[in-house]
């Protein structure tokens, strides 16, 4: 039986990486939005999960222009509200929030189509019933490459590695 240290030395011989330094990758955007896309994040409500969690993915329309955030310890964003539709029927407001220093400037009109990928947040009050952050290339390890879609752009275009 090999020890973690041997299965580490035996991937840098054999010249691969071990599967936790390559946990970042892209998530392709899906054609068009159904209500199935918002299925993880549906579950997560319905488990009335608190925590934020990696990997998730919403898509719906925006019901206002988006608005700037400024300043806070992370700096400006972007709020992006957007009506999703449930699998299950039902809609929810949800917030798409843009980090200005990593992620640009996105910004959207009402009744924008907005696709994004992230962290999923789940605030205790307000009208949102979650957010999607981290919307940008990985940061950390367990998370894949973020991104949000506004009427057919993808931002950020691509991840450099």
């Amino acid at each position: 039986m090999l020890r973690s240290g041997c299965i580490l030395a035996l991937a840098v011989v054999l010249g691969c990486v071990p599967s936790l330094a390559v946990a970042q990758r892209d998530v392709r955007v899906p054609a068009s939005c159904t209500p199935q896309i918002n299925q993880k994040l549906f579950s997560l409500l319905g488990s009335e999960q608190g925590a934020n969690v990696d990997n998730v993915m919403v898509c719906g329309i925006t019901i206002s222009s988006s608005r700037t955030q400024r300043g806070g310890p992370h700096g400006s964003h972007e709020i992006l509200p957007l009506r999703v539709t449930m699998p299950d029927g039902n809609e929810r407001l949800v917030e798409v929030v843009i980090n200005d220093a990593l992620d640009g400037v996105v910004t959207a009109p009402v009744n924008a189509s907005v696709f994004a990928f992230g962290q999923a947040f789940f605030p205790s009050s307000g009208k949102f019933a979650a957010g999607i952050h981290d919307v940008h290339c990985s940061t950390h390890q367990r998370a894949n490459n973020g991104w949000v879609v506004v009427n057919g752009v993808k931002h950020p275009a691509n991840c450099q590695y």
